[in-house]
């Protein structure tokens, strides 16, 4: 049996719903097999050894992933509410209008940065706020502005509108922060779309299975070893940097 994921090729990320979709049509032949097989119902399934939990992104094509789990190659498919994380280095070409960004970042009394970005990470989306550090998670929720805000430390959550060199413009509702973002800035993705993978990213998985080889995933940390590019071509999936 084969691992199926969708294709991130037709642009736009992948959410856990729609791998779980996905799961759900690729078992249905299986499901029904096992039913001929074992009227009585099938065995239980076997929960991945923890020991065996750690390895490496063997293939990623379209519609597959080929996990190399302790030299054995396993087939990986997302169970029903499967716990995907794809982590790693961004390259700076990222940073492009559109784009979602959590910027750690210093703001003066007038809301204004009053220094450079600490950190950016680029995500798949969110709800554009203004979060004061260690609140909570910015691109959940959204603070709405009611008079000034002291100066300190803030994440600022929204889409790119505009780059100009080591400047980018995030919007948040009618507020536009205009963040420098310097060589030695932190870039980080995090992201959900298993197709953002390569060979040879370390991965960390949990899982069960009916035989050995094909695992079904229910949780999956993925890696990533190079920095994440864009795509050559609108419509193909990013690339990550030699």
């Amino acid at each position: 049996m084969a691992a199926f994921f969708p294709s991130a090729r037709t642009g736009g990320s992948l959410s856990v719903a729609m791998l779980t979709a996905a799961a759900t049509l690729a078992l249905q032949p299986a499901a029904s097999a096992q039913q001929r097989r074992y009227p009585a119902g099938p065995p239980k399934m076997t929960p991945l050894a923890k020991e065996h939990g750690k390895g490496m992104v063997a293939q990623v094509a379209p519609g597959m992933l080929m996990l190399k789990l302790q030299n054995m190659m396993w087939a990986a498919l997302p169970a029903p509410g499967a716990i995907i994380e794809v982590t790693g280095p961004a390259s700076r070409d990222m940073l492009q209008p559109k784009q979602f960004v959590n910027c750690s970042v210093m703001l003066d009394g007038l809301g204004k940065p009053s220094g450079p970005a600490e950190m950016v990470v680029l995500t798949d989306g969110g709800v554009p706020g203004v979060m004061a550090a260690g609140v909570g998670d910015s691109s959940g929720m959204a603070q709405q502005r009611r008079g000034p805000r002291p100066a300190g430390s803030y994440t600022v959550s929204g889409p790119i509108q505009s780059v100009n060199g080591d400047t980018v413009t995030v919007t948040v509702g009618r507020e536009r922060f205009e963040i420098v973002i310097p060589e030695e800035t932190e870039l980080v993705v995090r992201s959900n779309n298993v197709t953002l993978a390569s060979e040879g990213d370390e991965v960390e998985v949990e899982g069960k299975y009916f035989q050995i080889g094909q695992l079904m995933v229910t949780s999956l940390k993925i890696m990533m070893s190079k920095p994440l590019v864009p795509p050559p071509a609108k419509g193909r999936r990013p690339a990550t940097a030699n």
